[in-house]
């Protein structure tokens, strides 16, 4: 209870800051509506057969785009007020720094994917399963982007501590998360077949967004601890002070 109620406090935090300013949900709905228009430009005109195999990449080549946006940011408010090492003395558990983030980054990638899903359902007669298939598309949607999460927001933990890092972030994003994305594309590609199987390839998705949440929350606080920036000897010295001033004792010479 007391990791739920923290995972909810910082969550809650996270969003009204957001909603503040609106910064990375508008720029991730606005990219998402650009490339929808590029989409529509270019493919468009093909017959459906011919859609039919692109509407997968296309939805997926825009989640990891916008999902390279998000988690480019996630930790951009620590990392600009140089509150890292703060944050990380609270006390509050790892774990819920690590729920909190990703819940955050997930509700992003929602909205974009509640724009980006009926736009594709819309302009494609492929697309068209979208609509026949609302329970099953929402399901897919969400163990997919989770899954892109539960990875992402691990690897932007770890390059949280300095300021010229989300360049390398966007670049090793991508290697990373290429296994979460192809089971998606062939679920999503399942999908619009009307497979049969499709509820084993729900259940893989599942087991798999499982894992990856397991393997991010086991390797969250060693990757966090290790971004901190380390301590200046100047700074320990200050600190140091600070405490024997505190304790009524003099500083040894």
């Amino acid at each position: 209870m007391r990791l739920l109620r923290q995972s909810l406090l910082l969550l809650r935090s996270e969003l009204r800051q957001e909603l503040r300013d609106l910064e990375l949900v508008l720029t991730s709905t606005f990219f998402t509506l650009v490339v929808l228009g590029m989409f529509y430009l270019s493919f468009a005109a093909l017959e459906k057969k011919h859609t039919l195999p692109a509407v997968p990449g296309l939805l997926w080549l825009t989640v990891a785009f916008v999902g390279t946006i998000t988690l480019t940011r996630a930790f951009d408010r620590e990392r600009e007020a140089d509150t890292l090492r703060a944050l990380l003395a609270a006390p509050v558990e790892r774990l819920a720094i690590y729920v909190a983030k990703a819940g955050s980054t997930l509700l992003v990638l929602l909205v974009c994917c509640a724009l980006l899903v009926p736009g594709l359902a819309s302009m494609f007669p492929a697309g068209q399963v979208f609509w026949d298939m609302p329970l099953e598309t929402v399901a897919l949607v969400v163990l997919g982007c989770l899954g892109y999460v539960a990875i992402g927001t691990l690897f932007a933990a770890g390059l949280a501590g300095g300021g010229g890092k989300n360049m390398l972030l966007a670049v090793i994003l991508y290697p990373v998360t290429t296994p979460v994305l192809m089971f998606a594309l062939v679920t999503t590609r399942a999908l619009l077949d009307k497979n049969p199987n499709l509820p084993s390839y729900l259940g893989q998705m599942a087991a798999l967004d499982v894992i990856l949440l397991g393997l991010g929350a086991l390797l969250f606080e060693p990757v966090l601890v290790g971004a901190a920036p380390a301590r200046t000897a100047q700074a320990a010295r200050q600190h140091a002070r600070q405490s024997l001033r505190a304790a009524g004792r003099e500083e040894p010479r």
